[in-house]
């Protein structure tokens, strides 16, 4: 195992060696990721391929907790090193850890994913082909999962197979010298990075794909309202700024569309309430109201008809006005 302090340089560079018997370099971020990244660790120990034809690359980026500790006493069980980095966003730590990665072949996990034990083997797989560009999958809902976390998975996630726009970086395999040749991912941005980084690879000719059986079980999925609100609002975060590089080209020009009238309605629905305070129109607000809910209807309407679930219509109708309301407030936070 290395432990190693490392200095950032600006872009991704070729390491001067490379190490025959890695095939496949694992880059895992982390920051104060105690509660989760035995478990994550604990898997990639009983995946069903060669322990030395992989290696684990850890980068933490000065987590206070035991996160650096836990990860060390998988020191005997894993080729694993350690790269400490600290007060850099998430795209960073990423791109150090490629620097570092002898492999050919990039598989990017986050730290709270736990990977199925065929994992590797379904990615070295389809790395065989040429033309590899990104694959990846969406991830997998943990067991146990609330409405929140089951609705929001069915609806938006499990569906995504063949080409998409993008996968999660949390589960992103690219071959090493596409990466690095694209330049790997964006350090100027927090979120919206793993979009930012496959649009990019579309452009330069390579395609991303998304394969269900590689999927990852993410323990971090958003298991109430509360938490599902502040997960949209921070990956909202920098969605904007990513749109206005290309406002026509971009893929997210419908979420930005949808988080400005949200955000619109918001603020008429805010101020007709309280005009209707002083007496005046009492209607405006209650059509205010009608308006912020009608999008959320409309799109949750055709799924649970097309799924025959119409059980699920009104918790998926609160998903997407919390999605908006979320997605607002970046947007005024961006604005």
């Amino acid at each position: 195992m290395r432990v190693e302090q490392q200095t950032l340089s600006p872009d991704v560079r070729e390491p001067e060696e490379m190490v025959a018997e890695t095939r496949v370099s694992i880059v895992i971020p982390a920051f104060n990721e105690a509660r989760v990244i035995g478990k994550c660790l604990d898997a990639l120990t009983q995946l069903d391929f060669p322990r030395e034809q992989f290696e684990v690359i850890l980068v933490d980026n000065g987590s206070a907790d035991t996160t650096v500790q836990i990860a060390e006493g998988f020191g005997d069980r894993l080729k694993l090193t350690i790269l400490q980095k600290h007060g850099v966003k998430i795209s960073a730590l990423r791109n150090l850890g490629a620097k570092s990665a002898r492999g050919a072949v990039i598989a990017f996990l986050d730290a709270d994913c736990i990977p199925p034990a065929t994992w590797l083997t379904d990615i070295l797989a389809l790395a065989r082909h040429d033309g590899l560009g990104v694959v990846g999958a969406h991830y997998v809902l943990p067991e146990n999962s609330t409405w929140v976390g089951r609705t929001w998975h069915v609806y938006q996630e499990a569906p995504k197979a063949g080409d998409v726009s993008h996968v999660p970086a949390g589960d992103l395999v690219m071959r090493r010298e596409d990466f690095l040749r694209v330049r790997g991912f964006d350090e100027s941005i927090q979120t919206n990075e793993d979009y930012e980084l496959c649009d990019r690879v579309r452009k330069a000719g390579m395609p991303v794909r998304a394969f269900p059986k590689i999927g990852v079980v993410h323990l971090g999925t958003a298991q109430s309202l509360k938490a599902f609100y502040r997960k949209q609002r921070w990956h909202g975060t920098h969605v904007v700024k990513v749109f206005l590089r290309d406002v026509l080209h971009s893929d997210n020009k419908k979420a930005v569309a949808f988080a400005l009238y949200t955000l619109l309605c918001v603020v008429v629905l805010a101020v007709t309430a309280m005009m209707a305070l002083f007496q005046f129109s009492r209607i405006a607000p209650i059509v205010a109201f009608g308006a912020l809910l009608t999008p959320p209807v409309l799109m949750a309407l055709p799924k649970v008809w097309a799924a025959n679930r119409f059980g699920d219509f009104f918790p998926l109708v609160a998903l997407y006005l919390t999605y908006g309301v979320a997605r607002a407030r970046a947007l005024l936070n961006a604005l």
